[in-house]
């Protein structure tokens, strides 16, 4: 419907532009006005009416669907007053969310997703009706099935068929019972003497045990808490239980000292997977079992993730509650072993850490550092060592020194193990100061890339007099060198006796050639010769000689090296009978000898005289007159001028060779045996044909190919080889054929 407001009539009164504290009119301004602008009492188009009653509307909800916890949706961009109402459970933002919880933004995201802008609205414990009313409800007896059978008024004494005490405890009055039926437990109909099990009643015992004793019998769904109290050790024994109770039993140990639990009959089934008769329940801890069948089962499976605090989700081997601010629960998960973490306990600082610190107790707090050689307990000083007695005897030091460049040592004492670390890029040059020394040892270390020059002393070897020995030594890129320091201040190499110093080495008079051999029943390395016989040959892992005779020779069968005879077409470099003559070269002898006057028996040295081979044997090889003719690399006879042999067209050679087949895979050829060879093709499919190298079919050589397929069939040259100057030639219609020659290095078609 539309409504037409006319303009007030002459006379009339004006109304007014409507503002927030004057009734009137809204008008909407024309173009012009919304260009150069009006007040606010104008509305200046119906979209700027909108932002204004946008604007106006603060924390709005807008419903945007379902939303499931277990595989949430992207909230980095949500706004305030978005909705979703959960449709798969799980754990989101810290929350553990039910289906039919609301989710609220409160605040706009940003970009990111902040918890703290995320509200849940539980839904979960909502009631739709209580016995089918809702709103206000008051119930009454009526709107409770079963309720009419127990009396409203009156005694307990007025219901008919009440049980007996005996069903229901063991002492007092059934007003007396601390723990009561509930509803669930009450028959539905008929007498309470009608049902034929009594009622499920939990029994809850406090016992404070202060002394040994034996806990009371343990009745059926009973709950018992026993508190030791005591300031001494004490032990509470539990008797024996019937077949078939089911109950559960806490112990708690309240005290400072340990308290005791034996069975009459049972055993405790501990969470460690053993079996004892008696628990031992230490100072300030508590231990929950469930009883069955007399056993005793430990109550330990994840008890502590039914905390309301506590979050457990899979936990791993070796992690630990950890507190999340933004859940507020306590959440398992790693614990970080960083410097940083390690500073945050109270009493530990690690201010200024660095690589190889310690933490050592400052009397106040553990704080980094080194530590200090004379802070290790039971080391010597310097000047408690001594070349004999205990260590704490000793009375002389070792005195280490490093070099990286050309230097002169410092002073060697007598009495000392001096130690010359070299270490550097390049090969330097170390002088040694020498004083008068006595019974002491030098020790030359080089760990350097390269050779170092040692002098400033007489360097003396094993064996070498007083008058002997040379001014410097050379210590070889990653060797040690050992000297023996003697009283007139030379040095002397250490001889290879040392070796005989160590606990497990026995040396007597070795002589040349000798090795140190394990010997099993004295245990020690002796010195002695080492077998190189056969059966010791043969116990190396890839040797094997079964089956040796005189004159065999080990030859490697490409696994093993195994005993046999060398033929001698395994001889390499062997000469031929052309080459073989007594003395000088075979052209040297003046008469050549035929093969019918060779000796039959003896070495070719022992002839007399040498025989001829005819006249045949001097002359070379070729095709030029008086020639001898060879066969050439395919087993062929040469063309020779003037001849009737082969590799002439026409000439008299055998027909060529003919290969007809259905290939439905690319085909390589093989090396060919004649000057031509023909392939009649009818392919199943797309086909290669691979040419042999041109060198090897030699020039002259013709192929030809016939496609009698409508598939196609490509040519393909060996290498970079060409057919007319390309790389291919293709056979691609049906009965195509072509015929190609070589000139040994190309193919041609003709």
């Amino acid at each position: 419907m539309s409504v037409l407001f006319l303009p007030p009539s002459a006379g009339a009164a004006s109304v007014p532009d409507a503002s927030e504290t004057v009734k009137g009119i809204i008008r909407i301004a024309t173009s012009a006005e919304a260009t150069a602008g009006t007040d606010d009492l104008t509305s200046m188009t119906p979209a700027k009416t909108k932002s204004v009653v946008d604007a106006a509307v603060v924390g709005g909800v807008t419903y945007k669907g379902t939303f499931d916890a277990a595989a949430p949706l992207d909230l980095s961009n949500a706004v305030q007053g978005d909705l979703y109402i959960i449709d798969g459970a799980g754990t989101y933002q810290g929350k553990t969310w039910a289906v039919g919880d609301h989710l609220l933004v409160n605040a706009d995201m940003g970009g990111s997703v902040d918890p703290a802008k995320i509200d849940k609205i539980d839904s979960t414990d909502s009631v739709t009706s209580v016995a089918g009313r809702t709103g206000a409800v008051v119930l009454s007896t009526a709107d409770i099935s079963g309720l009419a059978t127990v009396a409203t008024s009156g005694a307990y004494s007025d219901l008919s068929g009440t049980p007996t005490l005996a069903t229901v405890a063991t002492t007092g009055a059934y007003s007396d019972l601390s723990g009561t039926p509930s509803l669930a437990t009450v028959a539905t109909t008929g007498a309470y003497s009608d049902l034929t099990g009594a009622p499920d009643v939990p029994i809850l015992e406090n016992n404070y045990v202060n002394t040994t004793s034996t806990a009371t019998a343990i009745s059926e769904n009973g709950h018992y808490a026993y508190w030791f109290n005591n300031t001494s050790s004490i032990t509470l024994t539990i008797p024996a239980q019937g077949a078939g109770v089911v109950a559960y039993l806490t112990f708690s140990n309240i005290n400072s000292v340990d308290h005791s639990v034996s069975l009459s009959s049972g055993t405790f089934r501990l969470s460690g997977g053993s079996s004892s008769p008696t628990l031992t329940i230490p100072a300030g801890n508590t231990r929950s079992f469930y009883y069955f069948s007399a056993t005793y089962w430990e109550l330990t499976s994840n008890e502590i993730n039914e905390l309301g605090d506590v979050t457990i989700t899979s936990p791993s081997n070796g992690e630990a509650l950890i507190y999340n601010s933004t859940s507020g629960d306590w959440e398992n998960g790693t614990v970080s072993a960083s410097v940083a973490a390690l500073d945050d306990i109270g009493d530990v600082d690690t201010t200024g850490v660095s690589t190889n610190n310690v933490l050592k107790y400052d009397g106040a707090n553990w704080v980094d550092g080194s530590v200090a050689y004379s802070e290790v307990s039971g080391t010597p000083t310097l000047a408690t060592i001594a070349t004999t007695g205990d260590y704490s005897d000793l009375n002389d030091s070792v005195v280490v020194q490093q070099f990286n460049a050309t230097a002169t040592a410092s002073a060697i004492s007598s009495n000392a193990l001096h130690v010359f670390r070299l270490y550097g890029a390049g090969g330097f040059s170390l002088t040694l100061a020498i004083a008068t020394v006595a019974n002491g040892f030098a020790l030359f270390h080089n760990i350097s890339g390269s050779d170092v020059t040692v002098s400033g002393t007489t360097f003396r070897s094993n064996g070498e007099g007083v008058s002997g020995g040379s001014s410097s030594i050379t210590v070889k890129a990653g060797e040690r060198r050992l000297y023996y320091l003697e009283s007139i201040g030379v040095y002397v190499e250490s001889n290879s006796t040392l070796i005989g110093r160590n606990g497990d080495v026995t040396i007597t008079s070795p002589s040349n050639g000798e090795a140190l051999i394990y010997n099993s029943t004295s245990r020690d390395w002796e010195n002695g010769t080492v077998s190189a016989s056969v059966a010791a040959l043969d116990d190396i892992g890839d040797v094997d000689t079964t089956g040796v005779s005189t004159n065999n020779v080990l030859k490697y069968d490409g696994a093993n090296w195994v005993d046999g005879s060398v033929a001698y077409s395994e001889v390499t470099g062997t000469p031929t009978l052309a080459t073989v003559a007594t003395t000088g070269a075979y052209s040297d002898l003046s008469g050549t000898p035929s093969l019918a006057t060779v000796a039959t028996t003896g070495a070719y040295s022992d002839l007399s005289g040498l025989p001829t081979l005819g006249t045949a044997a001097a002359l070379d090889v070729g095709t030029s007159a008086t020639n001898v003719v060879q066969l050439d690399g395919s087993a062929r006879l040469p063309a020779v001028d003037g001849s009737q042999l082969t590799n002439l067209p026409g000439g008299g050679g055998s027909a060529p060779s003919v290969t007809v087949s259905s290939p439905s895979t690319d085909q390589t050829l093989s090396a060919p045996s004649g000057i031509e060879e023909v392939y009649i093709y009818t392919p199943s499919a797309a086909i290669s044909v691979n040419l042999v190298a041109a060198a090897t079919c030699g020039s002259g050589f013709k192929y030809q190919i016939k496609n009698r397929s409508t598939d196609a069939i490509t040519i393909d040259p060996s290498g970079s080889e060409t057919v007319d100057g390309s790389a291919t030639f293709g056979l691609n219609t049906q009965e195509a054929s072509v015929t190609l020659i070589t000139d040994g290095s190309n193919w041609f078609i003709i």
